[in-house]
């Protein structure tokens, strides 16, 4: 499990894209814990040590609201698997309602990926990586 402060510390990179926010507001009342820029283009990450669906879905809907009119982006769970929540049933929690608000956001891809997968050796892996594509799983 990792805190929330660590991962905000994290250096997460993606070619070609800055550091934009490391959990100040994006938007009033939305507050991602890091977040990635190219132009109008994000990458939204969010750490989650919570086993609750409504966590998962209540960020995405966070996101997708951010992520209209100019804005375009992903978003990358960063989730430490529990007993009963594992990054598969968070997959399917998460498509249902991703798929019913597709059409009013540029919210292009979810991400989630296991913390243990994300950050090795107390590096994040570099989200335009090979290694993340097939560690993490996708919902399109």
């Amino acid at each position: 499990m990792i805190s929330d402060q660590d991962f905000k510390l994290l250096k997460h990179e993606c070619k070609g894209y800055d550091v934009f926010l490391q959990g100040e507001d994006a938007e009033s009342g939305y507050r991602p814990d890091y977040v990635l820029k190219r132009d109008n283009e994000y990458i939204i990450l969010e750490s989650e040590n919570a086993t609750s669906r409504k966590t998962f879905i209540g960020g995405m809907l966070k996101a997708a609201h951010f992520l209209t009119g100019s804005n375009f982006g992903i978003l990358i769970y960063v989730m430490t698997p529990k007993k009963n929540t594992k990054v598969s049933s968070i997959k399917y929690q998460i498509e249902t309602y991703f798929d019913y608000i597709r059409e009013i956001t540029n919210l292009r891809k979810i991400y989630v990926i296991e913390a243990d997968k994300y950050i090795m050796n107390g590096d994040a892996i570099s989200i335009d990586s090979e290694e993340f594509k097939k560690l993490s799983v996708c919902i399109e």
